[in-house]
Protein backbone atom coordinates (compact mmCIF):
# COMPACT_ATOMS: atom_id res chain seq x y z
CA UNK A 1 0.00 0.00 0.00
CA UNK A 2 1.67 3.62 -0.74
CA UNK A 3 0.59 5.12 2.41
CA UNK A 4 2.01 1.91 4.69
CA UNK A 5 4.36 4.48 6.18
CA UNK A 6 1.71 6.43 7.70
CA UNK A 7 1.16 3.79 10.46
CA UNK A 8 4.46 3.92 11.72
CA UNK A 9 3.58 7.43 13.33
CA UNK A 10 4.24 7.10 17.03
CA UNK A 11 0.86 7.30 18.85
CA UNK A 12 0.71 9.44 22.05
CA UNK A 13 -0.06 6.27 23.38
CA UNK A 14 3.78 5.05 22.70
CA UNK A 15 5.44 8.31 23.90
CA UNK A 16 3.32 9.78 26.73
CA UNK A 17 4.53 10.42 30.53
CA UNK A 18 2.86 7.41 32.55
CA UNK A 19 3.46 9.24 36.13
CA UNK A 20 1.54 12.21 36.01
CA UNK A 21 2.19 14.57 38.73
CA UNK A 22 -1.09 15.51 39.96
CA UNK A 23 -3.13 17.30 42.85
CA UNK A 24 -5.95 18.29 44.15
CA UNK A 25 -7.87 21.68 43.95
CA UNK A 26 -7.48 22.52 47.89
CA UNK A 27 -3.73 22.33 47.02
CA UNK A 28 -1.92 25.59 47.99
CA UNK A 29 0.61 26.96 45.50
CA UNK A 30 3.42 26.48 47.34
CA UNK A 31 2.78 23.00 47.22
CA UNK A 32 2.41 23.09 43.58
CA UNK A 33 5.64 24.99 43.02
CA UNK A 34 7.81 22.43 45.33
CA UNK A 35 6.09 19.38 43.27
CA UNK A 36 7.11 20.75 40.08
CA UNK A 37 10.60 21.64 41.56
CA UNK A 38 10.93 17.90 43.31
CA UNK A 39 9.37 15.98 40.23
CA UNK A 40 11.40 18.14 37.60
CA UNK A 41 8.13 18.89 35.52
CA UNK A 42 6.49 22.05 34.31
CA UNK A 43 2.92 21.31 35.14
CA UNK A 44 0.84 19.65 37.38
CA UNK A 45 -2.84 18.35 36.64
CA UNK A 46 -5.61 19.71 39.20
CA UNK A 47 -7.87 16.43 39.32
CA UNK A 48 -10.73 15.44 41.24
CA UNK A 49 -10.68 11.72 41.72
CA UNK A 50 -9.08 10.53 38.64
CA UNK A 51 -10.36 13.27 36.28
CA UNK A 52 -8.27 16.48 35.11
CA UNK A 53 -10.61 19.85 36.21
CA UNK A 54 -7.67 22.00 35.85
CA UNK A 55 -3.90 22.33 35.61
CA UNK A 56 -1.30 25.26 36.37
CA UNK A 57 2.36 25.53 34.85
CA UNK A 58 5.63 26.95 34.80
CA UNK A 59 4.49 29.87 32.74
CA UNK A 60 0.86 30.22 35.32
CA UNK A 61 3.63 30.83 38.16
CA UNK A 62 5.42 33.35 36.36
CA UNK A 63 2.75 35.26 35.59
CA UNK A 64 1.12 34.83 39.20
CA UNK A 65 4.32 36.23 40.52
CA UNK A 66 4.19 38.65 38.39
CA UNK A 67 0.43 40.14 39.45
CA UNK A 68 1.36 39.48 42.99
CA UNK A 69 -0.44 36.30 43.97
CA UNK A 70 -0.71 34.97 47.48
CA UNK A 71 1.72 32.56 47.00
CA UNK A 72 1.44 31.15 50.53
CA UNK A 73 -2.37 30.52 50.81
CA UNK A 74 -3.47 30.90 47.41
CA UNK A 75 -5.16 27.65 46.29
CA UNK A 76 -4.68 25.73 43.27
CA UNK A 77 -8.50 25.84 42.34
CA UNK A 78 -8.36 29.81 42.67
CA UNK A 79 -5.68 30.16 39.93
CA UNK A 80 -6.06 26.82 37.42
CA UNK A 81 -6.83 27.10 33.91
CA UNK A 82 -10.41 25.06 34.03
CA UNK A 83 -10.38 24.97 30.39
CA UNK A 84 -8.16 21.82 30.28
CA UNK A 85 -6.68 20.83 26.92
CA UNK A 86 -6.69 16.99 26.55
CA UNK A 87 -6.49 14.04 23.70
CA UNK A 88 -6.99 10.39 23.41
CA UNK A 89 -3.73 8.11 23.90
CA UNK A 90 -4.55 7.04 19.90
CA UNK A 91 -3.80 10.10 18.05
CA UNK A 92 -0.98 10.70 16.54
CA UNK A 93 1.92 12.78 17.58
CA UNK A 94 1.61 14.84 14.62
CA UNK A 95 -2.51 15.40 15.85
CA UNK A 96 -0.72 16.22 19.46
CA UNK A 97 1.79 18.74 18.00
CA UNK A 98 -0.81 20.65 15.90
CA UNK A 99 -3.31 20.37 19.07
CA UNK A 100 -0.58 22.05 21.16
CA UNK A 101 0.36 24.78 18.23
CA UNK A 102 -3.48 24.97 17.79
CA UNK A 103 -4.02 25.76 21.11
CA UNK A 104 -0.72 27.65 22.36
CA UNK A 105 -0.06 24.90 25.08
CA UNK A 106 2.84 22.96 25.81
CA UNK A 107 1.80 20.61 28.53
CA UNK A 108 -1.21 18.06 27.48
CA UNK A 109 -2.91 15.63 29.21
CA UNK A 110 -4.08 12.20 28.07
CA UNK A 111 -7.07 11.10 28.91
CA UNK A 112 -9.09 7.87 27.94
CA UNK A 113 -12.54 7.49 29.39
CA UNK A 114 -12.57 10.87 31.53
CA UNK A 115 -10.01 9.61 33.52
CA UNK A 116 -6.29 10.90 33.27
CA UNK A 117 -3.79 8.27 32.56
CA UNK A 118 -0.65 10.09 31.26
CA UNK A 119 0.97 13.74 29.98
CA UNK A 120 2.90 14.89 27.01
CA UNK A 121 5.11 18.09 26.57
CA UNK A 122 6.56 19.52 23.77
CA UNK A 123 9.77 18.44 24.44
CA UNK A 124 8.15 14.72 24.43
CA UNK A 125 7.11 15.26 20.95
CA UNK A 126 10.21 16.99 19.59
CA UNK A 127 12.11 14.01 21.23
CA UNK A 128 9.74 11.77 19.08
CA UNK A 129 9.31 13.58 15.95
CA UNK A 130 13.70 13.39 15.38
CA UNK A 131 12.65 13.44 12.06
CA UNK A 132 10.73 16.67 12.39
CA UNK A 133 12.30 18.13 8.36
CA UNK A 134 9.41 15.02 7.32
CA UNK A 135 6.88 16.94 8.97
CA UNK A 136 4.88 19.49 7.24
CA UNK A 137 3.56 21.36 9.99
Amino acid sequence: MRWRWLESIQKVRDIMVHKVITAEPKTRLTQLAKLMWKNRVGSVIIVKGKSPVGILTESDFIRLVAKGADMKNGLAEDFMNRNVTTCDPSITVIDALMIMRTERIRHLPVVKNKRLIGVISIRDLIAATQFSSFYVI
